[in-house]
C-alpha cells in the first residue's frame, strides 16, 4: 500500500485579497487622534493563526516611548494541549521582545489574568512617574483583526454585569471606536473598544492569508467560495498529525465532501459550509507555524511585511507631527547589527 503524501503547496486560486472597508480606514484615523492619550495597547490575535491575525498597521501606530503593547491570544482552549506549538510561539515572541498571554474568553480566571496584567503595566508607569497618579486615568486601547474577541473581552473585563460592547459570530460587528469604558472603580482604568482592522490587499501577499482569515472568522464567510475554503482546510489537516476527518486520507476535496455529506442530495457547497462550521481543537491555520525555527524567521517575515507596507499611511497626513514617527517602524524591531 502506498504511503499517503500530503500537498505541500496550495493552488493559487483567484479569490479576493482583502476585506478592508471604509469604517476600518476611519478607525485608523481615530487611532491616530487617540495616540497621545493611550498608555497600553491590547492587540488580540487568534492563537490558531498568529501570523495571519497579526496586523502590521498596528505596529505603525505604536510609539514605544509612550505605549506598551500586550498581545492577547484568544481561543486558548483550542491549542492548550499542543506543547510544541506553544513553545515555538514563545520563542518567536522572545525573538522580537514582545509580551503575550493566552486566554479563553469563556473562562473568568483567564480574563482576570488580563486585568492583573493591565494593573501591572499601570503600576510600572506610575512608578516611573514617581508615584504620581495619571490625571485622566490609565487608557487602554483594545484592537486587532475583525472578530478575534475584542468586544467579548471588554464585556468580560467590565466590573458590572451590563454588556457594554456588541458581540457576534460574524466579522465586523463593532464598526466605530467607542468612548472610554471604565472597568474598575478603584484603579481609574479605561478601555476603548475599536472595530477590527483588516489589511489592504498588497499586505496579504499569498492567497492563503485570506483563506486563513476566513477559517478564523475574521472576514465575511461569503467572501470566498466554501469549497475553496474547505479545500484549504483539508490541505492544512493533511499537513498536521492526527485525523481530523473520517476515512482514509485524501487530497481530493470533492471525494471528502462526497464522503461526509449527510444526504445523497446534498450539494457540495452546502456540505462544505456545514463541514467548515464544525468546531475543531488542535488544528493550526498558519502553515508557517508547522516549520522549525531554522526554516522560518519571524523577524524576517515582519521585515517583509513592512517592505510591503511601504508608505501606506492612511492614519495621518504628511504635515502631522506623528508622520515621521509612523514611518520609523524599525524602532520597534531593530535589525541586528551584523558589523
Amino acid at each position: 500500500m502506498n504511503k499517503f503524501i500530503p500537498r505541500y503547496e496550495f493552488p493559487n486560486y483567484n479569490i479576493p485579497k482583502t476585506d478592508f472597508k471604509g469604517h476600518q480606514l476611519k478607525a485608523l484615523k481615530k487611532y491616530n487622534s487617540l495616540r497621545p492619550q493611550l498608555n497600553l495597547i491590547l492587540e488580540l490575535r487568534d492563537i490558531r493563526a498568529p501570523l495571519s491575525t497579526r496586523n502590521v498597521l498596528i505596529d505603525q501606530l505604536i510609539d514605544p516611548r509612550i505605549h506598551r503593547r500586550l498581545v492577547i491570544y484568544t481561543k486558548k482552549d483550542l491549542v492548550q494541549h499542543n506543547d510544541d506549538y506553544l513553545e515555538r510561539l514563545t520563542r518567536w515572541h522572545q525573538e522580537i521582545d514582545e509580551d503575550f498571554i493566552l486566554i479563553n474568553g469563556k473562562q473568568r480566571q483567564t480574563v482576570k489574568n488580563v486585568l492583573k496584567c493591565i494593573k501591572w503595566y499601570k503600576k510600572q508607569l506610575e512608578s516611573r512617574n514617581n508615584g504620581l497618579p495619571l490625571p485622566t486615568g490609565y487608557k487602554v486601547l483594545v484592537t486587532g483583526m475583525p472578530n478575534v474577541g475584542k468586544s467579548t473581552l471588554i464585556n468580560s473585563l467590565k466590573a458590572s454585569r451590563k454588556k457594554v460592547a456588541r458581540t457576534g459570530a460574524e466579522a465586523g460587528i463593532t464598526r466605530s471606536t467607542s468612548e472610554c469604558i471604565r472597568i474598575t472603580d478603584e484603579d481609574n482604568i479605561y478601555l476603548i473598544d475599536t472595530p477590527g482592522i483588516g489589511l489592504p490587499g498588497r499586505l496579504h501577499g499569498a492567497t492563503h492569508r485570506m483563506l486563513t482569515l476566513s477559517l478564523c472568522g475574521c472576514v465575511k464567510s461569503n467572501l470566498i467560495d466554501p469549497v475553496i475554503q474547505a479545500d484549504y482546510l483539508l490541505y492544512l489537516m493533511n499537513l498536521q498529525e492526527g485525523r481530523f476527518y473520517p476515512g482514509a486520507p485524501t487530497n481530493d476535496i470533492y471525494k471528502l465532501l462526497n464522503r461526509i455529506r449527510i444526504s445523497p442530495t446534498d450539494k457540495e457547497t452546502s456540505t462544505a459550509v456545514k463541514w467548515l462550521a464544525q468546531q475543531r481543537s488542535g488544528l493550526i491555520y498558519d502553515p508557517e507555524m508547522l516549520l522549525d525555527n531554522t526554516t522560518f524567521s519571524l523577524r524576517n517575515y515582519l521585515d517583509k511585511q513592512r517592505d510591503l507596507l511601504g508608505d501606506f499611511q492612511p492614519a495621518t497626513s504628511p504635515s502631522s507631527p506623528y508622520a515621521k514617527m509612523l514611518q520609523n517602524v524599525n524602532q520597534l524591531f531593530p535589525k541586528p547589527n551584523n558589523s
